[in-house]
This record gives structure tokens, sequence and C-alpha cells, in this order.
């Protein structure tokens, strides 16, 4: 009995073990389906963290790429199709959509890439759309909306202003996470007659005025937009860095080939002689025409407020206690610019035996002219010329010496019928100062971007000579027209003086001959006399900023340069 139970308990045991074995495999089954699931959980959990994350900057590119997609539906397809337009179709144009309200309406009909619209209308808005574009493993799309701010406005005679808001709608989807990114802003478009002030370099013949070629060489350096209405003249290599876009007239570029020149319909002479291009060289394109007699009536009648003045003097032209115009100088002259303790702008001029020195106090919105070993007497008003454009000084004579400092809220411009002298410096107030040395490695050049103070010469009858008095390594900031001359420094050839350094010039040169700086040896191209060029661009003149009065251009340009925005997001998952 005994042996039976103890074997009837056996079996018990063994049933009791398979039940507890059952029970633990069928938790540990759970538990390690749990385990699993929570894994896949997590896994999944982090891919749709990860390609959110993904989609996100997807679609924050894509934003970019709208705001980007602006400029370039403004400052290149609509200037481009502006600038070929026929001027007096943009002008009526212009006015007849101005007139209606309607500057949407512009946009559609002058936003074009060739002959294609690149907007459509869509209620009252222009809009443009980027379809689904495939990029990685997601995609991302945008539609642009532009819309009017406010009524667009005529400025000035051949000067309109579109006010706009604009709505960029980006989205990105990865792995069926989307988020979307809404950017809005607005800017203005300023559709305005073309300047000449936009070029760092023009010339109507690109040699002397005796017909000898100057050549560009390893001393020449230009930061900006080049054209001349002949030919382009190269010499060793390099011959010269151009980092804007060159346009020449004549088909073929004339190379130095040491010293058995050639014409080329190249942008090099193979190895030889080798300008160096940062963008465009284009041979071929269409003349362009100097300024007008007319401009230049309307310059020294600017000046001359509405008076008939024919004696010589120094005149600031009022009705006994306002300006009515600039200041108007009948007779050779010296000018020289300055600031006062009061960072107020002074000019210094002397006509014949009369000196005056007239204060323009921006702030309190005063002149005072005072004559030298005479009286003072302050006006209300400031010497902008009739249509108070800027700072007007005109001279009816040579203007014998040129030099000093242009006020740091000051826009000026200083005409004259024959030849300026520059005898010394001339440099803005505010201004970001070059760092290191022209065409040594770490050259920072200066900067006047995003500055007010700007200045201007025109020379209507001669030319724009940098003296034998300025200083070597001369600094001139400013845009210089010799509009039947030429920019160029005397005695360029005096090798007893030898090399004088670098010109160095914030701003641009429009001349009708191409002005001599200095000499170079042809074997070494080492500078022998005269100064080296180093001509440097001020961008603010890309976008249509220019000296007040400058002389314009037949065609007409169309920007904008305030882009602004907010930014808003959200996500949708599919």
């Amino acid at each position: 009995m005994k042996r039976r139970l103890m074997i009837g308990m056996r079996k018990d045991e063994r049933g009791v073990a398979l039940v507890l074995t059952i029970f633990i495999s069928v938790v540990l089954l759970i538990f390690g389906s749990v385990f699993v699931l929570r894994a896949v959980n997590e896994k999944l959990t982090s891919e749709r963290e990860r390609y959110g994350v993904q989609a996100f900057y997807l679609a924050e590119a894509a934003s970019e790429m709208a705001i980007h997609k602006i400029d370039e539906l403004i400052n290149t397809d609509m200037l481009s199709t502006v600038n070929i337009t026929n001027p007096q179709t943009v002008g009526n144009k212009a006015n007849q959509f101005v007139g209606n309200g309607d500057g949407v309406g512009f946009l559609i009909q002058f936003v074009k890439k060739g002959s294609t619209p690149q907007l459509s209308l869509v209620g009252t808005d222009g809009k443009y759309v980027q379809g689904a574009t495939n990029l990685g493993n997601g995609s991302y799309q945008y539609d642009v909306y532009i819309s009017e701010k406010s009524n667009p406005v005529m400025v000035a005679t051949d000067i309109w202003e579109f006010p706009f808001y604009y709505r960029a709608q980006a989205s990105a989807t990865v792995k069926s996470i989307q988020k979307k990114i809404i950017l809005t802003g607005d800017f203005t478009v300023r559709v305005q007659r073309d300047n000449f002030a936009r070029y760092a370099l023009f010339t109507d013949h690109h040699s002397l005025p005796n017909g000898t070629t100057v050549w560009f060489t390893d001393k020449t350096d230009f930061a900006g937009p080049i054209h001349t209405n002949e030919r382009f003249s190269f010499a060793l290599n390099p011959s010269g860095t151009f980092d804007g876009v060159s346009t020449q007239h004549h088909n073929q570029a004339r190379f130095y080939n040491n010293g058995s020149p050639i014409l080329l319909d190249a942008a090099a002479n193979g190895t030889t002689d080798v300008p160096v291009f940062n963008a465009s060289y284009t041979r071929g394109v269409n003349e362009i025409v100097l300024a007008s007699s007319v401009q230049k009536a309307d310059l020294a009648n600017q000046a001359k407020g509405g008076q008939n003045i024919s004696t010589d003097g120094i005149h600031v032209p009022n009705n006994g206690s306002n300006l009515t115009g600039g200041i108007y100088v009948q007779g050779d002259s010296t000018v020289q610019m300055g600031v006062d303790a009061g960072d107020n702008a002074i000019y210094t001029i002397t006509q014949g035996a009369t000196t005056q020195k007239i204060t323009v106090d921006i702030p309190t919105n005063q002149t005072t002219v005072e004559t030298v070993g005479g009286g003072t007497q302050t006006y209300a008003g400031l010497p902008n010329g009739v249509d108070e454009l800027g700072t007007i000084i005109y001279v009816n004579g040579y203007v014998n010496s040129l030099k000093g400092t242009v006020q740091k809220d000051t826009e000026v411009t200083v005409s004259a019928e024959n030849d300026v002298v520059i005898t010394d410096n001339i440099l803005y107030s505010d201004y970001t100062p070059a760092s290191g040395t022209p065409g040594a490695p770490g050259y920072i050049p200066p900067s006047a971007e995003d500055k007010k103070n700007l200045f201007g010469v025109v020379a209507w009858g001669g030319d724009i000579r940098v003296a034998t008095s300025a200083p070597d390594n001369v600094n001139i900031h400013g845009i210089m027209m010799a509009r039947n001359g030429e920019f160029q420094v005397d005695d360029y050839d005096d090798q007893g003086v030898g090399s004088r350094g670098t010109a160095t010039l914030l701003g641009g040169a429009i001349t009708q001959f191409y002005g001599a700086f200095g000499l170079f040896n042809g074997s070494t191209g080492q500078s022998v006399s005269g100064y080296g060029r180093n001509f440097l661009y001020d961008q603010r003149t890309m976008m249509g900023k220019a000296p007040p009065y400058f002389p314009s251009m037949k065609t007409f340009i169309a920007f904008t340069n305030d882009i602004t925005d907010k930014m808003a997001w959200e996500e949708r998952h599919f």
C-alpha cells in the first residue's frame, strides 16, 4: 500500500509540474509578446519622429526656395523683361496699371521667363506653383501667392512703386508624414529708368582719345558690371579679375599676345593672355547710348532753381527765406566737402576771390551760407534741387580742385561743364574700411553697403582727372562720369616719379574714353608709373541706387530689395 501511494504521489507531482511549465511558458510568451510589441512600437515611433524631422527640414528648405523664387521672379525674370521692352511701352504700362490701382496686373504682364508668364491670376492674387519634386526619400512642393498691399504710386517722373504682400506655402512629405510651413511678408517693386551709376566701368570708346590702346593687366580688378561700346583689351596672365557681368559691343576682344596684338572672338588667348571672369563675358551686345544734352540742362536747372544766372559767383537760389534749388557756381572754382563738429555737411567753395562755406543741417532742415570776410544768412530748406532728390552742385566751368568727406546722411552730385580735378582723397564719412593690401591674400575691400552717404561726379565737356598732388594709394568714393572725356591720372607715364601705388575707387567710372592710370612693364607686368586700378563696385547701385540727378539710360529696370518674412508651420499625418 505504501509503495502504491508513493507512486501515485509522483504521478500527481508530474501533473503539477506540467501545469506549472505550461503556465510559465504562457507568462513568458506574454511578456515576450509585450516586449516585441513594445520594441516594434518604439521603432515605429522612432521612425515616425525621424521622418517627421526630415519632413520638417525639407519643408523649411522648400520655404527658403520659395523666398529665393520670389527674388528670381522679380530681380531676374521681371528685370530682364522690363529691360528688353520698348521704354515707351514700359512707361505707358506702368502709368496704366498705377492709374487703375492694379499692381498684380503689372506683375502678370512683366514677370516672364523669355515670353512665358510665370504668374497666373487666381482671384486677385498672382500665383506661382512649384509642383511636387522628389528629393531623397521624400518630396516637396510650394505655392507663392502675391497680393496688393496698397495701391501702386508714381514717385517721380519715370519712377513707380508697387507694394505687395506675399504668402509662400511649402510642404514636404516623408513616408506619409507631412509638414507644412507658411511664410508671409511684404516687399515693394520699384520700376524706374535705368541709370549709368550701376556700372563699375562703362566706356564708349575703350582707348585713349588719340586711339592708344589701354590694357587690362593683373593690376586691374573690377567687382561689378562692366561694358564698352567697342572692345576690351587684355594683357598677360592673368589679365585682370572681373567679378561682375562683362559685356562689349564688338564680337572680338584684343589680346596683347607678347607684344603682337591679335583679335579673337574668345575670352582668353590660350595661356598667354588670360583674364579671370567670375561671371559672364558676352561679346556682340547692343550699343548703349551715353547721356544727352537734355539731361545736362536738367542738372543745371535743378541747381538754378528757376533763376536766370549769368554773373560769376556762387549762387544758392532762394526766395529770401527758403531755398528753391541747389548750388550753382558760374565760373571756375574749387570745392571741398567736409563735416563740421555738429555732424553737418559743409561745402567750402571758392570762385574767383570769393569763398563761401555752405553748411547743410539736415535734422533742422536749414542751410547756412557764410561768405568768408562777409555776412552769414540762414535759409529754410536744403540745396536739394527743384525735385528735392539730394544735394546738387553745378559748376559752369572747371572744378580745379575737388576733395573731402561726404557727410553720412548726404547724397550729393557735383556736376561741371568742364574738367573736374581730384586733388586728394574723397571719402564717405560712413563706410566699412578695407583690411589688408589690394591684390594680396586676405584683402577685404572697403564697402558702403547699407550706408546712406552717396556721391557722384559728372563732367560734361571735359575729363575727371586725378592730380599729381593726390596722395599715393589714393582713395575715391563715388561714381565718376565723364560724358565726353575720360577718367584718368595726370602724368600717368612719368617714370621719374615711378609707381604711385593703387587707386581704389569705391563706385564706378562711366566715360567716353578709357583713361590711363599708369604704365606697366610688358615683360614683367610690374607697374612703372602711375597707379594700379582697384575699382570696387558699390553694390547699392545694382538695385537702382544712384547719386541725385545722375544721368539715366533709355531702358527701364524693375527690382525689389526688401523681402521680409515671418514663419508658421503645421504637421499632418496620413
